[in-house]
């Protein structure tokens, strides 16, 4: 199993697992570096190892809140890897990424209907608001953590330069 940035030969399995945006918005967040996918080289299919050439099991993709905080959009693990471990390693790897690429803060949503804020809350993701969106019969929670203390601003916009084009 690795965790690592999305590239476009990935595009049509995240495509399959990520049905929320369009092909153009998805073409977009691999080019910018926002979306990391979890693979696996090793399947067992009709009882046989078949190896394929890292096939993508997991999404994790995420934009910026105010052009200024990483937002988790979509944290999506195929049913057959759920309960492993795999999503808390995306989580870290993602958290760890924004934090070297200078940033204090990241936050996510869910739907106070499903069962994801167990997960966020778990990883230290702390309630902040919620609000209800138009067409949603849920309301929706959102999530704050914070990765580590403020670092001078100056050399803030240098690690964002570096991290983003």
């Amino acid at each position: 199993m690795t965790i690592g940035l999305a590239q476009s030969k990935d595009k049509q399995k995240i495509a399959r697992l990520d049905t929320h945006i369009s092909s153009l918005l998805l073409d977009e967040c691999i080019r910018k570096g926002q979306i990391y996918v979890l693979k696996d080289d090793s399947i067992k299919n009709g009882g046989q190892n078949h190896r394929l050439r890292d096939p993508v099991v997991g999404v994790l993709r995420y934009s910026l809140f105010w052009q200024t905080i990483p937002f988790l959009d979509l944290l999506y693990i195929d049913e057959a890897y759920r309960s492993q471990g795999f999503g808390t390693q995306m989580m870290h790897e993602w958290e760890t990424a924004m934090a070297a690429c200078g940033y204090e803060y990241v936050m996510t949503s869910t739907q106070a209907n499903e069962q994801a804020w167990r997960f966020y809350e778990k990883l230290g993701y702390c309630k902040v608001g919620s609000f209800f969106p138009p067409e949603q019969e849920a309301e929706e929670w959102m999530y704050l953590k914070r990765l580590r203390s403020r670092i001078e601003k100056s050399d803030n916009k240098i690690l964002r330069r570096k991290c983003y084009a």
